[in-house]
Order: structure tokens, then sequence, then C-alpha cells
């Protein structure tokens, strides 16, 4: 066989096992109707109280305790802190009453010392808190602090978007730490309080930590507040929810349930809050851990793999399949995999001599996909100089038409799913449903959901194939709702 009838076939080759992969990520109608049932059914077993569930807990159906969504007329100066993985950030939010807002905010590096470190205390965490904020305060509210004792109490909501036991509004137990913070004795203990606790060590006995939310939470408030169409809003008064999620470096999403339906949560709490004219609640179902134990959703062998090598093994198994830290990690497996083939990059001899950075987990972004996703320049100079640029791997125009299929498998799959929740939540809420010509609005967050090409629209193909129907999909607005994790919590504190 000559080189070029080799060269040939091998392209063949590849193009037939492309083929078959982009089969296999393939989600079908059949598989989203399949999908979708079985998430209403893990909803309504995380909404029981956990005696109920036998072995199968559901999603984790958190309560938020946050009753009620700003409709965008309240005014005032609210608070937020938001500790993230690497930053911990302190923002004012000045509410203009019209739907707009204005923001000023200050950010710090948490010092590595505070960072992959068993010998650091809450202490030290939350003493570094606590002067950031007072560093904040002395910056753009020095008229509070020139107050002292006089000064009238500032509500702060605080974002912590780590797993937390939460049983109000203002407190939470840590349940573990993520996202490299290892501090052993913060476990198990209020983080309200401990934040609290070093406000006043630092002067700042006027600020009143009235609320803890997560970033999914802040997201829907915050939708809710800047959104003008009224109509959609619920204070608890009506029925009608809206969902808030995040489709960025992970996923998650919260909705308004009923309160009645929320059997999980106390009684006496129940009663009380029913009493006050209260009737929903915001539930973070923290998604991620949907099917967890893969009863339904698709597995191919690099998701296996992937969630092997992974930090948290058998968890967040959705989000390992749709948020964007994954996305290009996806890709790079196949890639490897392909090579180990025998059908691409053959220039190079042995696996060890491929590019470190595609040998290296992690090391593709999901950036480099969105590129790859709609270049229709000549020959796909775009995507071989993305390649370069990202891996240090070059490739053949035949090569470069193989990757942007396969791209484009990866990118739809995560869509597809996505969509998943969404049709659920608004199947099991019956929202369409209650008022004549109802619609909802879904206040959307997260880097993929806003700059990754095509997602919203890939997205919205999956909710007309759903079991809601293109009917259902054409009720369903998807808005870009900002800054969850500091407009969302300081409009936390402000229903507090």
């Amino acid at each position: 066989m000559s080189f070029e009838d080799l060269h040939k076939a091998t392209a063949q080759a590849l193009t037939k096992a492309v083929d078959e992969l982009v089969a296999e990520f393939e989600v079908t109608p059949a598989k989203l109707d399949e999908l979708t049932a079985y998430f209403i059914e893990q909803m309504e077993k995380g909404l029981k109280p956990t005696a109920d569930k036998a072995t199968d807990l559901g999603l984790p159906m958190i309560p938020s305790y946050v009753t009620g969504i700003p409709n965008g007329t309240e005014k005032g100066v609210l608070l937020a802190a938001d500790l993230g993985g690497t930053n911990f950030r302190v923002c004012s939010v000045e509410l203009n009453g019209d739907h707009t807002y204005n923001m000023e905010q200050m950010k710090a590096k948490i010092p590595d010392e505070l960072l992959d470190d068993d010998t650091a205390t809450s202490e030290q965490l939350f003493g570094f808190l606590a002067r950031r904020t007072l560093a904040f305060m002395k910056k753009f509210h020095p008229e509070i602090l020139e107050q002292g004792d006089a000064a009238k109490p500032v509500k702060l909501g605080f974002t912590f978007s780590y797993p937390v036991d939460q049983t109000s509004l203002n407190s939470g137990t840590l349940i573990r730490w993520t996202k490299g913070f290892k501090i052993p004795d913060t476990v198990g203990k209020d983080v309200v309080e401990l934040y609290q606790t070093a406000l006043k060590k630092a002067g700042l006995p006027m600020v009143n930590v009235v609320a803890l939310t997560n970033d999914t939470v802040g997201t829907l408030l915050s939708h809710g507040y800047t959104s003008d169409n009224t109509d959609s809003m619920t204070t608890g008064e009506i029925s009608e929810p809206i969902i808030g999620c995040i489709f960025g470096t992970g996923t998650n999403g919260c909705y308004m349930e009923e309160i009645e339906k929320i059997t999980k949560l106390p009684e006496d709490l129940k009663k009380k809050l029913l009493a006050q004219g209260k009737t929903h609640m915001i539930i973070n179902t923290e998604w991620g851990s949907f099917d967890n134990e893969l009863k339904h959703l698709p597995a191919t062998k690099y998701d296996i793999a992937i969630d092997k090598a992974s930090a948290n093994p058998g968890f967040h198994l959705f989000e390992k399949r749709v948020s964007g830290m994954y996305l290009g990690e996806v890709l790079r497996c196949v890639l490897v995999d392909l090579y180990k083939r025998g059908l691409i990059f053959s220039q190079y001899r042995s696996e060890k001599q491929l590019p470190h950075r595609l040998q290296t987990e992690f090391e593709l972004d999901s950036e480099v996909l969105s590129h790859i996703e709609i270049d229709d320049s000549t020959g796909l100079r775009e995507t071989e100089l993305s390649l370069l640029q990202s891996l240090r791997l070059p490739t053949s125009p035949s090569e470069r038409i193989e990757i942007q299929k396969l791209v484009r498998a990866i990118s739809r799959r995560s869509a597809y799913l996505a969509a998943v929740p969404i049709a659920a939540i608004i199947i099991k809420t019956g929202v369409l449903n209650k008022r004549y010509h109802g619609e909802v609005e879904v206040g959307c967050d997260g880097s993929v959901i806003e700059y990754y090409p095509g997602f919203r629209s890939m997205l919205r193909h999956a909710l007309a194939i759903s079991p809601l129907g293109a009917e259902g999909e054409r009720k369903v607005h998807l808005k870009l709702a900002k800054d969850g994790s500091g407009t969302g919590a300081a409009l936390c504190a402000l229903v507090a």
C-alpha cells in the first residue's frame, strides 16, 4: 500500500471512529424524556424528611430560608461578602428602586497560608475576612465608622459556596471544605457566627450578617431585582416560580417551591411561615449531584475515567458532563484515546512524545473549544492556531475537521443535559399552567451560558424536544443575571 493510500485509509478510519463517538455523545428526545422524569422524581424525594427516603435520598434540595424575591422597587444600601476559592470580595450595593443599582467592591487574594494548610485556624481565616471588611468600610463608608456605637446596623449577606448544613437564613455549619481550604477546626461550626464574632473583634459591631447564601440563590434574587417584567415576579404571594441557575465552571440551580410541599421542614417552622403569609421558599437543588448513581445519565468511557481521576470520584457526575470545567478535559481524553488507537497525530511515534500539555489533565480550557465551535475559516485556520497556542499541538486540515465534530458533539451534549433540570422544574411546579398564557423567566449566570457560542440556542432546542415541547419552550425566557454572589447576596440580606 502506497503512503497516499495509507494516509487515505487512516483518514477514513478516523472519520468512522469520530462519527461513532459523536453518536455516543448524542442525547436523544427519548433520553431527555427519561432524564426529565427521573429528575422530577429525585426532586420530590429530596423534599422529604430523611426518614422517608430509605436508601435513595434524591437530590439534596436544600432549603434556603429565603421566602421572597425582590421586584425591583426596593431602595437602600446593603453589604455583601463573597468567599471564593482564591479571593474574598466585599461589596456595597445601593438599590435605586427602579431595577437598577450601584456597586462598590474590593477584592483581596486569600493568603497562601490559609489555603492548603491544615494547621491554619478558623480564627485566622475569619479574622482575615473581618480585616478586609474593615478596610472596605474605611474606603467606601467612613461615615458609618465615624458614628461608632451610634451607627445604624448595616445588613450583610454572606455568599459561602461550600457545603453547609443550613438551619436558618443566618446560620449554617460547615460540612466539609472544597476548593483548596483544609482548615479542620471550621468543620461543624456555624460560619455566620464565626464571621460575626470576627467582625465585632475588628470593630464592626454595626455590621450584621443576616443572611447566608450561595451564588445560585443570589442569581435568582439578582434577576428578580433587575428584571422589569414584574408580571413574572413572585414575592411568595403567587405560586409562579422563577429559576436561578449557574452554567459556568460548575453548575447548579434553585427555584421557588411551595412551602407546603417542603415536607423536610419542621412543622412548627412551616406553620409559622404560613401564618406570616409566606407560601414559597427558594430551594437550592444542588443539581450538580443529579444521578450520582448513573442510573440514567449517559456515561462514556471518558466520563468514567475523568470521574475516577477527579478529587471527588462518584460525586457531581451531572456537573462533570455539563460544566465548563470538564468540557475541555473530555475533548483532551478523546484526542489521547484516538492517538492510542493510531488514528490521529501520526507524527508522534510514542505517547511520551505527545505535547506535554496534551498529556496534562485539565490543560485544555473550554475557551479553546468555543473558538473551534464556530470556526469557519479556510482550512479551519482558527482551530489550528487555537490548538497550537493552547496545547502546542500541530494538526492537519483533515484532523481539524474531525476535532471540530467532536467539539460540537461535546458542547451539544452539555447544552442538552443542561435543559433537563430547567424542563423538570417547570413541569413539576406547573408554572406554565397556573396562568392563562403563563410564561417563566430563568435567571442565568456563568461563563458557559454567557460566552460559549450557541450554548443558549442548543439549550433552547433541547427544551423544545423535551417533555416541555415546542409550545412550552416558547414560554421560557433565558435571561442573563449577573453577579449572584455579590448583588444577589446583598439582596438576600434585604429579604432577611
